[in-house]
Order: structure tokens, then sequence, then C-alpha cells
């Protein structure tokens, strides 16, 4: 068991090391980093709770036109 953890927390750890490396965010300071990962966060979850309100409804509502 705790070879599968320590697996996926290698996998993790490589994967956010290459998230730092192509966003370049290894060069900022911690709390910079901190503070532009939330809000990419809270951007992607804004954009979701958009398509989810607004854009998801007016295509079901186009697709439903076209059919009838």
């Amino acid at each position: 068991m705790v070879q599968i953890i320590d697996k996926i927390s290698t996998f993790f750890h490589y994967w956010y090391f290459r998230y730092l490396l192509v966003t370049e965010l290894y060069m900022v300071e911690k709390w910079e980093r901190h503070f532009i990962n939330i809000f990419l966060i809270s951007m992607f979850c804004l954009f979701f709770f958009f398509n989810y309100k607004a854009v998801l409804p007016t295509t079901s509502y186009l697709l439903a036109i076209n059919e009838s």
C-alpha cells in the first residue's frame, strides 16, 4: 500500500514540476506562485460556471429548435 502512495505522490510531483516549468512559475516567489495558481483555478471555475449556466442551455435550445 505504501508503494502505491509513493508512486502516486511521485506522479503528481512530476507533473506539478512540469507545470511549473511550462508556465515558468518556478522563477517567481512562493507567494506569487500561490496567487497565480489561485487566480487560474478561479478563472477555470468561472469559465465552467459560465458554460454550464449560459452556453449549455443556449446550445440545447438551439439544437431543440433545429430538430423540430
